[in-house]
């Protein structure tokens, strides 16, 4: 038989944070979780941005209305953002009612 008592086995552990397991994880749920909020956050950062810049410069016919009311349509005047058809309509029926008035 052979003799086993001058062997000695060396176990060295390491620490439960340098785990390979244990890092994989971690490393997996920032890629699947942090990440994708991050992204979603600069997104809307970005969405809100370019809003405030289309409505700032009146890109593509769009601009702020003085009131809320306007925008609307629940007060006088045409919203800035109003089609030129929708425009020409309004003012031909202002002018209709202004004859009928005037008669």
């Amino acid at each position: 038989m052979a003799d086993y008592t001058n062997k000695a086995l060396i176990v060295q552990r390491e620490p439960w944070y340098k785990n390979q397991t244990f890092l994989w994880i971690l490393k997996s749920t920032a890629i699947n979780f942090v990440l994708p909020f991050f992204n979603g956050v600069m997104l809307g950062f970005g969405e809100i941005l370019a809003n405030e810049l289309v409505f700032k410069y009146g890109w593509f016919g769009f601009s702020r209305v003085s009131s809320p009311a306007t925008a609307l349509g629940l007060g006088p005047g045409i919203p800035p953002a109003a089609t030129q058809e929708y425009k020409n309509t309004l003012k031909a029926e202002n002018n209709r009612l202004e004859k009928l008035r005037t008669e």
